[in-house]
């Protein structure tokens, strides 16, 4: 990014940020006025000003006001402000795909440059969704180590943006009938990785099918959701933890928060429904 200021105006930066391998937010305040901008990212971006005004370019599109706006990867942007207080996102450009892949089966969708703004749909949908994950990765909260709970709030916020940006074509759905087979193997998926924070793309790609597909196969299969079967599963696995423990050091909360559960009254409400009894009571066997 390069960044110019006018030399008649007082200018003041201030920057909060944070990143992991999938997403980077940060939180953008400039005083005076500014232009910025870059040949391309390597992300898929995505930025709304929350304060103040602004003026953009993304390719061959222009805008203004604080409606969000994406700068899909490889294209230039340039931006010009007054001052202004900016929320920014980028998404790791081979996990959008897999998003991609799981809703529409595309494993190799065919990115949109142009129009992605001019024909954007839902704009507060966006908005919103920038500003949970904005509020997800920059929190102290216990979201910090809930990696499982991160991982849906991700995928939520991304089907929302993919939703709002025609950065590709989510109706673009091959003829994959879905078998017995592809349940099994996410099944078998689940059951290798329900300590990971796996979602239910992340299933439908492992049985190579769409999520569509997937929770129509697991309603006639198990009567219930592929990730109301991952959230029994789950908490087996807790039950097993809390068998197994030695630790005196050990809580029920420290658990549920472990296999995703980051209410400990409804963890308990949902174990007690499933096993009888109440998760304090298993601990103290």
């Amino acid at each position: 990014m390069d960044l110019s200021v006018a030399p008649d105006q007082r200018f003041a930066y201030v920057m909060t940020a944070a990143a992991d391998a999938t997403v980077s937010v940060a939180s953008l305040r400039f005083d005076g006025r500014c232009r910025s901008g870059t040949e391309s990212f390597g992300a898929v971006m995505l930025a709304h000003a929350v304060r103040g005004t602004h003026r953009w370019r993304v390719g061959e599109e222009r805008g203004n006001g604080s409606v969000p706006f994406m700068v899909p990867p490889g294209v230039e942007m340039r931006v010009e402000f007054p001052g202004a207080q900016l929320r920014t996102v980028g998404l790791d450009v081979d996990y959008v795909r897999r998003v991609v892949e799981s809703l529409s089966g595309d494993a190799d969708p065919e990115w949109r440059i142009d129009g992605v703004n001019t024909h954007r749909r839902h704009p507060a949908l966006a908005a919103e969704a920038i500003a949970s994950l904005e509020a997800m990765m920059l929190s102290e909260s216990a979201l910090r180590g809930a990696e499982l709970v991160r991982a849906q709030l991700l995928r939520h916020a991304v089907v929302s943006i993919l939703s709002s940006y025609p950065l590709v074509d989510l109706d673009r759905r091959p003829d994959r009938g879905i078998q017995s087979r592809r349940v099994r193997l996410a099944v078998s998926y689940m059951e290798a990785h329900a300590h990971e924070p796996i979602t239910v793309g992340d299933v439908a790609v492992a049985a190579a099918t769409t999520t569509r597909s997937l929770q129509s196969a697991f309603r006639r299969a198990y009567d219930m959701t592929p990730m109301q079967y991952l959230r029994r599963l789950r908490l087996r696995l807790a039950r097993e933890e809390l068998l197994a423990s030695s630790d005196p050091r050990l809580s029920v909360r420290d658990v549920a928060h472990r296999w995703g559960f980051t209410h400990p009254g409804r963890f308990a409400q949902q174990y007690a429904a499933a096993f009888g009894e109440h998760p304090s009571t298993t601990l103290r066997r």
